[in-house]
């Protein structure tokens, strides 16, 4: 019976549920959660579900339960008004799948993305990881990586090296370039929002200016930007070994052609 009532939810919910004005979709370990927490402080924004992902374009499982499924998450339509509703789930701007069906189901949808050094961003994702392994919760313990980050980044660009399989691409998922172009084929370019990671730390206000300009919704007030800027999320602490430093240099060496190619698809230059 609860299913059969899932079921018939599932189907009205595209009459009477809200689909998502905005998309931030990644990268990963770039700031995505610091731009929800601020999003959702905005009088002109409405957040209802208390995750800010649903999961629901990159798990095969969940996209296979449809649209209606999807809706769940958002608000009733008399309850969001002209309010914007969104998610912010960092994974959806890797995986080359998900542009196709974020077109089919949202048609095309504004969307943020936020990029950050390649590798700085591959350290950032390890320390995430690797710091699972101490986590009092089972599920992150599963999900953790045990290795030194010279063994995780050896054993990705040397995969012979290893035959054990990680999820983790640290490597791979910076190669934006080719992410971006995978969102080309099937959005406008001005319906994508693309950020700097170091802007976003040190220019919050300005950054901020270009989000609610792209969406058409009032600035942050100066008194608002300042209190955002007391606020921290989903930052990891970990003292870098000279062994990591290394690796890091390394990691910014071999990004350097992947990273050219960014910068002429972009129009603009990193200092990365």
């Amino acid at each position: 019976m609860k299913q059969l009532i899932k079921s018939i939810l599932y189907k009205t919910y595209p009459i009477f549920k809200s689909k998502p004005d905005l998309l931030i979709i990644g990268a990963q370990r770039s700031g995505v959660t610091s731009l929800y927490k601020y999003l959702i402080q905005h009088p002109q924004t409405l957040v209802t579900w208390n995750w800010r992902e649903t999961y629901y374009f990159d798990v095969d499982e969940n996209y296979n339960k449809g649209i209606g499924w999807y809706l769940r998450h958002f608000p009733w339509k008399l309850q969001k008004g002209n309010k914007l509703t969104f998610e912010a789930p960092p994974s959806y701007l890797y995986h080359s799948y998900i542009p196709e069906r974020i077109q089919h189901d949202l048609g095309n949808i504004k969307m943020i993305s936020i990029l950050r050094n390649p590798a700085d961003r591959a350290y950032s994702a390890w320390q995430m990881f690797h710091s699972y392994s101490s986590n009092s919760l089972s599920h992150l313990r599963e999900r953790a990586d045990e290795r030194s980050f010279a063994e995780a980044i050896e054993q990705e660009l040397n995969p012979e090296s290893n035959q054990a399989k990680y999820p983790y691409d640290y490597v791979e998922r910076g190669k934006y370039v080719y992410q971006l172009k995978n969102y080309y084929q099937y959005f406008d370019r001005d319906n994508i929002l693309v950020l700097n990671f170091e802007d976003f730390c040190d220019n919050l206000g300005s950054v901020l200016n270009q989000v609610t300009d792209f969406l058409g919704i009032e600035k942050y007030s100066p008194e608002m930007i300042k209190e955002l800027q007391q606020q921290k999320y989903a930052v990891a602490k970990y003292i870098k070994s000279p062994g990591d430093e290394e690796v890091i240099e390394r990691l910014k060496n071999y990004f350097v052609p992947t990273n050219e190619e960014l910068y002429n698809l972009l129009g603009c230059r990193y200092n990365w």
